[in-house]
């Protein structure tokens, strides 16, 4: 089945809004621990896009649209899916531009 373009641009920008706010709050974390933010490990990265899908369902799930996305026929897969893709897409840019910095 064929998504609507509508969910699927609902759902990509809840996950890029709900990452920009993850990162931020992980970044100001991890300067006060005196390590740099753009420049995290390949672990600690893994670990932020997971939070950072976790914080989506978690919202998701407060907002009460499990019920909706199972009659749409959405699995949950495919919304983590969805959610991970910016999350995905910011922290390779920001690995980016940390290696173009240092």
């Amino acid at each position: 089945m064929r998504s609507n373009r509508l969910v699927l641009q609902a759902y990509l920008f809840r996950g890029a809004r709900l990452w920009v706010g993850t990162r931020s709050i992980l970044s100001a974390v991890f300067l006060l621990a005196g390590a740099d933010p753009l420049r995290l490990p390949m672990v600690a990265t893994v670990e932020v896009v997971v939070l950072s899908v976790v914080v989506c369902f978690v919202e998701t799930n407060r907002n009460r649209e499990r019920a909706l996305l199972a009659n749409m026929g959405v699995r949950p897969v495919a919304v983590g899916a969805l959610f991970a893709v910016p999350a995905l897409v910011g922290e390779i840019v920001l690995r980016a531009v940390g290696a173009a910095v240092s």
